[in-house]
């Protein structure tokens, strides 16, 4: 048998008859989750801030198969709005995943009031009043799957992104206290770890940090935004029934240890004029 890839092709069926809100849908990780549920048989709401790059996705997506939103994931009221319109329109909700996500280098001393609050509601707030939405529907129909997308940096250091990395450990806590509160009415809730991954927000285009990232990958390459995507949909599927308040790495071996790098150091150290201070 033939199977489509996750761009324009037939169902493989999985998620045949069944509808899924994605937000951060229009690039990266989240653009590849939209297209591999499309291409297996759901229909899917792709929320993101552009609605250019959301049209790009609807286009590459099996016809039919993929609504774009226009959604900025900070703005809690409009988060619940979206997920509770899509649910009445579809008449049930299958499966949310919260892409949503920035990652701004800042170092930890220079990182502002402004930037931290932004960081939070993007990737941590936004995230949990999409999922409080979602479960609210999906406890109400007899359950539902919510994935969160958190981080490898939810579990280690990595310079220069502490409010990255506190929003996703966050997220993957609140992915395991929703779960163990919502299992009883079948609403399942998992998160998924991505390690260095090929999308625009992921990787650089410096060589030097290139040869560095590969150094400490045990794989030696970063991820493909589609091999993230597989274990999304396996997680969402009825394959996964038994797995809840898990967050999965999908890292190519990072978290199990790393490299030396004689003569290491953060990639961006303090401005100088702090240290005088």
């Amino acid at each position: 048998m033939t199977r489509a890839g996750p761009e324009r092709g037939g169902s493989m069926g999985r998620f045949e008859g069944r509808n899924v809100i994605v937000t951060g849908g229009s690039s990266g990780i989240g653009r590849a989750i939209v297209l591999a549920f499309a291409a297996e048989g759901a229909t899917v709401c792709a929320g993101a801030r552009s609605a250019e790059r959301l049209a790009e996705v609807v286009a590459a997506a099996p016809e039919g198969r993929v609504e774009a939103r226009v959604l900025d994931v900070r703005d809690v009221p409009e988060v619940r709005r979206a997920v509770r319109e899509w649910a009445e329109k579809k008449g049930r909700l299958h499966v949310l995943v919260n892409c949503a996500g920035i990652a701004p280098e800042v170092p930890v001393l220079d990182i502002t009031p402004e930037q931290w609050h932004d960081v939070m509601a993007t990737n941590l707030t936004g995230a949990f009043f999409a999922a409080q939405e979602a479960a609210r529907h999906m406890a109400a129909q007899g359950g539902g799957v919510i994935v969160n997308i958190s981080s490898v940096d939810a579990v280690i250091a990595e310079s220069p992104y502490a409010d990255y990395g506190a929003s996703k450990a966050a997220l993957s806590q609140f992915t395991k206290c929703m779960a163990f509160e919502l299992a009883h009415l079948g609403v399942r809730c998992v998160a998924v770890a991505p390690g260095l991954t090929a999308t625009p927000m992921g990787f650089t285009d410096d060589d030097e940090i290139r040869r560095l990232y590969m150094g400490v990958i045990p794989m030696r390459r970063p991820a493909r935004p589609e091999e993230q995507a597989a274990v999304v949909l396996f997680l969402a599927s009825d394959e996964a029934s038994y797995v809840t308040g898990v967050t999965v790495p999908v890292d190519g071996g990072i978290l199990h240890g790393f490299w030396a790098r004689p003569g290491g150091g953060p990639p961006i150290p303090p401005k100088p004029d702090l240290l005088e201070s």
